[in-house]
């Protein structure tokens, strides 16, 4: 009995799928959007961002030393070195945090812009659609009242036994429609 030695494809004779645990190992396709790290750095900033982050640990190390030397409480090496130590895991993690905001900044700006802009249009939308409604309303109250003041004329016209031939209001708001739109 023969056994399969990969996919039934053509050219896939002896090649096999990648198993789950080496497909997250393998680097991501290149391209723009390539990220790296657990900040998820675009590649093309990683520069960047490294000498943000390499400069403000540097100034974060220097101020902590000096601090630990100029602070006469705490006597020692060892606590002086504590004292650093203690003091670069924030600093640390606020320097990495804060060159990804200095360097994704201009994108975030650009999201939260656009997200405004979506905003603001729906805003103006549900504004001319309100103004509209209010529009479509005063329309039909005022048509009632043209037909309620051509029903009234009607009647005392009947009423006094005269010939009343003014045409429905109707008739006549098309006609100055008509003649308002050309």
């Amino acid at each position: 009995m023969a056994q399969s030695t990969g996919p039934d494809r053509p050219g896939g004779e002896g090649r096999r799928e990648p198993r789950e645990e080496e497909r997250e190992n393998q680097p991501a396709g290149k391209g723009e959007d390539e990220r790296e790290s657990i900040w998820s750095i675009p590649v093309k900033y990683k520069g960047w961002y490294f000498s943000l982050f390499s400069v403000q640990i540097t100034i974060a190390a220097v101020w902590l030393i000096w601090a630990s030397v100029a602070d006469e409480a705490l006597p020692g090496i060892l606590k002086k070195v504590l004292f650093v130590w203690q003091g670069m895991a924030p600093m640390a993690i606020s320097s990495a945090a804060f060159s990804l905001v200095i360097v994704e900044g201009w994108r975030m700006t650009m999201v939260i812009a656009s997200w405004l802009e979506e905003a603001l249009e729906k805003r103006r939308q549900r504004q001319i659609k309100a103004a509209e409604e209010r529009g479509l309303a005063r329309g039909r109250t005022e048509e009632r009242e043209m037909w309620e003041n051509w029903n009234r004329r009607r009647e005392a016209a009947a009423a006094a036994g005269e010939e009343f031939a003014e045409p429905p209001p109707s008739a006549t708001t098309t006609e100055t429609k008509d003649r308002e739109q050309n």
